[in-house]
């Protein structure tokens, strides 16, 4: 695995987790490029801008963190796609600071990106969600409560149509490790409260959009898993569109404790309209 890091070129170790490059606190953001195109990219580099002050980062000397400016970011992409071999990639650009000033270090890594599933599977993990270190809760490293969700989901299934729902203390849903979650409850879209520790996911922000934009109520609630949601979407800047829906969810014993039914017509309809609001605002980037 090859980093770019501030110009240079860096072996890094397969699969390398954020606390592995980045040891002390950072920020990151990952995207997805497919045919040379990212989705949303700004929507990321706001988010990160707006955590840089949180850590003495003048987000204005930021190199790519800056802006979604092809200029800058298309060579470091042809290039770091060319010494993996890869095509379409999960990006990874991770902003961390100086001791000695307001500068930034900046990384940028790939890995594979998998295949969209169809539906994806939901399973209940014995990790609780943290606390934030503030609100709105930024994406930042060293990432480790997600970390350790990832790593017990993976020593249950390392299928890619299954994700780990995590709960806050209280065990209420906050989110899922690596997504965001949305149910339709037959009135509302719900989605879990900020009180919950869940990230503010680009995906969940847009989706929330866009439903908002059909003239549908949102709710945001702090409860347990919803068993009886008519639907429930899993929402990822790095899957096809933004979202797919959920089949099914199992406890901590494996157990189904909800599944789909019916057609889910609203569910597909809001998805719908998500990947062509996402489509719309596409940056040729390689």
């Amino acid at each position: 695995m090859i980093g770019w890091r501030n110009g240079e070129w860096f072996p890094l170790p397969d699969g390398a987790e954020v606390s592995v490059i980045s040891p002390g606190p950072c920020l990151f953001e990952t995207f997805a490029l497919r045919g040379g195109k990212v989705e949303c990219l700004p929507d990321h580099l706001a988010r990160l801008v707006q955590s840089c002050p949180r850590l003495g980062i003048d987000s204005n000397r930021l190199t790519l963190g800056a802006a979604p400016d092809p200029v800058r970011w298309a060579p470091v992409l042809r290039e770091i796609l060319r010494r993996e071999q890869l095509t379409d990639a999960i990006v990874r650009l991770i902003v961390a600071p100086r001791a000695m000033d307001t500068l930034a270090t900046e990384w940028v890594t790939v890995r594979p990106l998998p295949a969209t599933p169809p539906a994806i599977r939901l399973q209940l993990l014995q990790t609780r969600r943290d606390a934030p270190e503030w609100l709105p809760r930024p994406k930042s490293g060293p990432w480790q409560n997600s970390s350790v969700a990832w790593r017990e989901l993976r020593a249950i299934s390392h299928d890619t149509d299954i994700e780990g729902v995590q709960l806050d203390a209280t065990g209420h849903v906050a989110e899922a490790t690596r997504s965001s979650l949305a149910w339709w409850d037959g009135t509302h879209w719900c989605f879990p409260a900020a009180s919950t520790g869940r990230l503010g996911g680009t995906a969940m922000a847009q989706f929330r959009g866009v439903v908002l934009a059909a003239g549908r109520k949102i709710a945001e609630v702090a409860e347990p898993f919803p068993p009886r949601a008519e639907s429930v979407v899993v929402l990822r800047s790095t899957l096809a569109g933004g979202g797919v829906l959920s089949s099914t969810c199992s406890d901590a014993e494996r157990q189904v404790c909800w599944q789909s039914t019916g057609p889910q017509t609203e569910a597909r309809a809001m998805l719908a309209a998500l990947a062509a609001w996402r489509a719309q605002r596409c940056i040729n980037l390689a």
